[in-house]
């Protein structure tokens, strides 16, 4: 828009001299301008600088003087640069001072009116302060694209915070939710399955004792037969609490807190029975044990995997296998080591067997320790 502006204003200005040729010098001025927009931006002022040398001997060429003083007020691609080297054409400031050359050609040789030669000064003068504000222009536009990516790359960062947050919440609402219903069904199995089989054994004493009167042992045993009825009710009741109080993953989650080292843990399963959960949750809670007392490893591996026939969990870690065979220094160490490892692996092993699953812990052929438990999806388990 800027140059389509200064080529009507340059209009009026060849319009001038009546005896010289306007069109030639129009497309001439129209080609360099367009070849300033096309050329690369450090290349942008040489056509300009081209014109401007040609309209010194070319005076017919001085009316379109302005657009050449345009393109070169605009800075070029070594004007971006805080250092400019040496070899580099001048400043935008400087070179539009070279229009000043076939103004003053013209002036001096007298083939060009003074008014002319005023007026050509003027536009240039107005072409390089419009080439200034368009360049401030441009700046401002590339800042507040700066900016607004800025504003935009933050305003992402902070939604995805505010999931993770949401998602920490839940997770530990849930984790709330599931400790508030075990502990009610501890206290119900505690207390009240306590109560009622105190009431039981009170009743069968009581037909013991009145035996010799039917009627009174009658009424005893119905007592009874209704405790022993509502002894299974809460009994029920509490398994079903229990069972609905086990996330399998949210366990394993919360047991990955106290993780000695930081763990890279995939978890994929939907549900699991309380006996296959509680198993896998002892498992993974021994494996950590053991690599806090008796590995030196910087990383852990987990992977607990629900598959269409049978839970697969893995426990790998990076600890030196020096360590893991260096033996104990003393006796009392000895009995520790013996205790932890041995029974801990033994424990394990015989948890995920009672499930008919398999199990399987050593070295690893490069580094660490593994951990190893399948446990398939049959009765047993479910």
């Amino acid at each position: 828009m800027d140059k389509l502006a200064l080529v009507l204003c340059c209009m009026p200005l060849a319009a001038l001299d009546a005896e010289a040729p306007s069109v030639v010098p129009l497309l001439v001025a129209v080609i360099a301008a367009c070849l300033g927009e096309v050329v690369p931006p450090r290349r942008r002022a040489w056509p300009s600088i081209a014109y401007a040398v040609a309209a010194v001997f070319a005076q017919a060429l001085l009316p379109f003087l302005p657009l050449a003083a345009y393109d070169l007020a605009r800075p070029s691609g070594h004007d971006a640069s805080a250092a400019e080297p040496a070899r580099s054409l001048p400043r935008p400031a400087a070179r539009a001072l070279m229009c000043a050359a076939p103004i003053a050609a013209a002036a001096t040789g007298g083939s060009t009116s003074p008014l002319a030669c005023g007026l050509s000064a003027g536009l240039c003068l107005a072409a390089a302060l419009m080439a200034a504000r368009t360049r401030d222009v441009e700046v401002q536009r590339s800042a507040n694209h700066r900016q607004r990516d800025a504003l935009r790359e933050q305003a992402l960062s902070l939604a995805e915070k505010n999931r993770d947050l949401m998602d920490r919440q839940d997770y530990q609402v849930r984790v709330a939710v599931l400790e508030e219903r075990s502990r009610i069904a501890r206290s119900i199995h505690d207390n009240v399955g306590h109560l009622l089989t105190r009431s039981i054994l009170q009743t069968q004493a009581q037909q013991v004792l009145h035996a010799e009167e039917p009627a009174t042992c009658e009424a005893f045993s119905q007592i009874g037969a209704t405790l022993n009825e509502a002894l299974d009710t809460v009994r029920a009741s509490v398994h079903d609490l229990h069972d609905d109080s086990i996330d399998l993953a949210a366990q394993m989650r919360a047991t990955l807190e106290g993780a000695p080292c930081p763990v890279s843990s995939t978890i994929q399963v939907e549900a699991a029975p309380a006996a296959v959960a509680n198993c896998l949750v002892a498992v993974t809670r021994e494996a950590l044990s053991n690599v806090a007392r008796h590995s030196d490893a910087s990383r852990i591996e987990l992977s607990l995997v629900e598959h269409p026939g049978f839970w697969r969990l893995s426990i790998a870690d990076n600890g030196s296998s020096e360590r893991a065979a260096t033996p104990p220094a003393s006796a009392g160490d000895a009995a520790a080591f013996a205790t932890s490892t041995g029974l801990g692996l033994t424990s394990m092993e015989e948890r995920v067997r009672a499930l008919g699953g398999t199990f399987s812990a050593g070295p690893r052929p490069s580094e660490g320790f593994a951990v190893f438990a399948s446990i398939p999806k049959d009765n047993r388990s479910g």
